[in-house]
């Protein structure tokens, strides 16, 4: 009895589909065409007729998983969805994907039996930024009541969810955050705006970068990255405003476009005193 039951397990496991391939890239950037892959075995005298193969996609948004692609015996392949491309050997095309195409991708094989596979898929974007905004201020949050230069870094229409750094020759300065998620229908992408402020004499002749990180997602992408040489002499006075005051939370966007960078030009000023 017991060698029968054996018997029997033993040739249940040696006819169970496999997927001996398969590749969903961890990220890619906004615009790209992405490939998905996706290649199972039967064994030796298994039959394919009752054997079908669906790709799904679940956004990282929510939980509602989506079919993109199916094949069943006996017909032609269907794609679902309509930005991707069939492919041979059921590899389908994401065409130019965006963030909102961020998800798990799963393939499935049933022929009786069945095999899934599945992997995230990063869809990013740097946006507007970084942006990089450096102006002098009356009084920033230190013990002196000289000027200060407040450091502003901004990027819009992030993906996905990002961090902004400011470094000062090579230090990295502490900042106040602020990030927004954009309203539907770009609700997949954040606003982002960080601030912080040093002495005139720190910052003069001082190289200043801000760089554009995503946080908790692996990412691989060449650094994005700003950086200026400031000088304090090149620069007036651009706000009545505190620095203190430019910590509030407000929307990013608004930040972007009323702070100001203005240089000085001596020799243009001369000219135009004469």
């Amino acid at each position: 009895m017991w060698g029968i039951v054996l018997f029997l397990c033993f040739v249940a496991a040696s006819r169970q589909i496999s997927i001996t391939e398969f590749s969903v890239p961890n990220s890619t950037k906004s615009g790209e065409d992405v490939r998905l892959t996706c290649k199972y075995e039967l064994t030796s005298g298994e039959s394919d007729k009752a054997l079908f193969v669906k790709w799904w996609w679940t956004p990282f948004t929510n939980d509602e998983r989506k079919q993109l692609y199916q094949r069943i015996a006996g017909h032609p392949a269907v794609a679902i969805h309509n930005d991707i491309k069939i492919e041979e050997n059921d590899a389908i095309l994401l065409l130019n994907v965006t963030p909102e195409d961020s998800g798990t991708y799963e393939c499935e094989v049933s022929n009786i039996d069945e095999a899934r596979k599945h992997s995230d898929l990063i869809v990013y974007t740097m946006g507007s930024g970084p942006v990089l905004n450096i102006s002098l201020v009356e009084d920033g949050p230190d013990e002196d009541d000289k000027e200060d230069v407040l450091v502003t870094c901004s990027a819009l229409d992030v993906a996905p969810y990002p961090d902004l750094v400011i470094v000062l020759n090579g230090q990295t300065l502490n900042t106040s955050e602020s990030v927004y998620l954009r309203s539907p229908p770009d609700g997949s992408t954040y606003n982002i705006t960080s601030t912080g402020v040093v002495s005139k004499d720190q910052a003069d002749g001082a190289e200043i970068s801000c760089e554009l990180y995503y946080k908790d997602v692996n990412v691989t992408h060449s650094p994005f990255i700003v950086t200026e040489t400031y000088y304090v002499n090149q620069s007036e006075l651009t706000t009545t405003e505190d620095a203190e005051d430019a910590f509030r939370t407000e929307d990013p966007s608004y930040r972007l476009n009323n702070t100001k960078l203005t240089f000085r030009v001596p020799y243009l000023l001369l000219l135009i005193e004469v």
